[in-house]
């Protein structure tokens, strides 16, 4: 029969063009030499296949509004993106696909846009744009010998006709979704052998190593640099801070040679003094470990770490520049933070540069808004405790132009700058399983979270 045939042909088209997709998305598992250039791929390849008009990936962020934020996206309408927002709580904007396959961890689709209540909120904008109906996809993955691999996002894909994401489409993307969970976590370096077994691909497994390593080394001594730039910044207040103590010692030598010299010592004052110059002197000792420790060459390895008293320790660093331009500084502090694993140089130097980032916000902004916060709480989720920091101040803050970009490499809006601290200390928390954003205070400036999940 005619129509059995053209019905028959239709079907076997699309598992042509699926299997083509498939093909080229598995080439880009290998291929991709970052996160990002992985996850733009995976939206291109899907758009290019012909079934979806638009195709984009996001990640859950932990702020107040618990944003789904696009990450990579492809197709007919980029725009429609931007003039919409995502949760994945349970706010309105949180009941779509993408809100809803972020909570429950299973996939979600729309049949009919235009009559789907669940859509309301984004109705009209997706009429305006061709889409029909649309799916969600969790980026997780169940059951697998190496536990659960979460990467707390969705794969959305729009298409141009209603009921067009049926069973057989489903299983198909919740297949490629688990497949795109494994190689972004095998980029951030945890399953590399998921997608390197085999005999045949030995070889490429040794030479991906071997450039992951080199990879990994040239991050490490990149991540140093910015470190001893950002003490650099800070040359003139760390010296403040040693010659306090130095100069202390040389006052109370003094004294003491006075009081030595007398006919009858006074030894109470002698001994007072001297037990001042030790104090000052491991103080000054105090201050030269820290900044050793902050500049050296340090392997990541990971261990147990208290987040408060990472705060604690950085501190110091920035007090007398905190001082030096009148800025109050506060702290609210979680008494019991969950401990989380992590590298405590790493989370030094990514503490370091958001509070010298909110000293430089504030420093030439009227003295009443000179005033910094920071505070941590612990979280309770459903994967388990998490350790929250936010560095808030009321500086001058960033317009919503320059939102998008603050965590891009090269990319700022200080004279002379790097443009290197945001971006690195987002792969830093990437490289800890956590989550680094900002948000715009509702007054003035900015404030910059980071959130780790807590030792299991």
């Amino acid at each position: 029969m005619p129509e059995q045939r053209e019905a028959y042909e239709e079907i076997l088209g699309r598992l042509n063009r699926r299997l083509r997709a498939l093909y080229r998305c598995t080439s880009a598992f290998f291929q991709a030499e970052s996160e990002q250039e992985l996850l733009q791929s995976i939206c291109d390849i899907l758009v290019a296949g012909g079934e979806v008009r638009l195709a984009w990936i996001g990640y859950c962020e932990d702020d107040a509004e618990k944003t789904v934020r696009p990450v990579a996206q492809a197709g007919y309408g980029l725009d429609y993106l931007e003039g919409i927002k995502t949760s994945w709580g349970e706010m309105e904007t949180g009941q779509g696909p993408a809100g809803i396959a972020a909570r429950t961890g299973n996939a979600c689709w729309v049949d009919d846009i235009r009559t789907d209540p669940r859509f309301s909120p984004w109705r009209v904008a997706a009429l305006a744009r061709g889409y029909a109906s649309c799916i969600a996809v969790p980026l997780i993955t169940y059951g697998r010998p190496r536990g659960t691999v979460d990467l707390r996002g969705t794969l959305n894909l729009y298409s141009a006709e209603c009921n067009a994401f049926d069973e057989s489409a489903i299983e198909h993307y919740t297949g490629l979704a688990t497949s795109v969970a494994y190689a972004v976590a095998a980029l951030r370096g945890h399953l590399a052998e998921d997608l390197t077994s085999g005999v045949t691909a030995l070889r490429a497994r040794t030479e991906r190593k071997r450039a992951e390593e080199a990879l990994n080394q040239a991050r490490e001594e990149l991540a140093r640099v910015t470190r001893v730039t950002a003490m650099g910044e800070l040359a003139a207040s760390i010296a403040h801070e040693i010659n306090q103590p130095l100069a202390a010692i040389g006052a109370d030598a003094n004294a003491c040679l006075h009081w030595l010299a007398a006919d009858r010592p006074d030894l109470d004052s002698v001994r007072e003094a001297l037990t001042a110059i030790v104090k000052d002197g491991h103080r000054a000792g105090e201050v030269i470990t820290r900044i050793r420790t902050l500049l050296a060459r340090s392997s990541v390895a990971h261990e147990p770490c208290d987040l408060s008293g990472v705060i604690q320790e950085v501190l110091p660093f920035v007090g007398p520049e905190i001082g030096r331009h009148g800025i109050l500084l506060q702290t609210s502090l979680a008494p019991a933070l969950p401990p989380v694993l992590g590298d405590r140089v790493q989370l030094q130097q990514v503490l370091l540069n958001l509070l010298l980032n909110a000293v430089e916000a504030v420093r030439e902004v009227p003295p009443d808004r000179r005033r910094l916060l920071v505070r941590s709480i612990g979280e309770q989720r459903e994967d388990g405790p998490w350790a929250v920091v936010a560095v808030e101040d009321a500086g001058v803050g960033f317009g919503e132009a320059a939102a998008p970009r603050l965590f891009e490499a090269f990319y700022t809006t200080k004279p002379g700058g790097l443009g290197m601290g945001l971006s690195i200390s987002r792969s830093i928390i990437d490289s800890h399983r956590g989550r680094l954003w900002a948000t715009a205070n509702p007054d003035h400036g900015a404030t910059f979270h980071l959130a780790l999940p807590g030792m299991r």
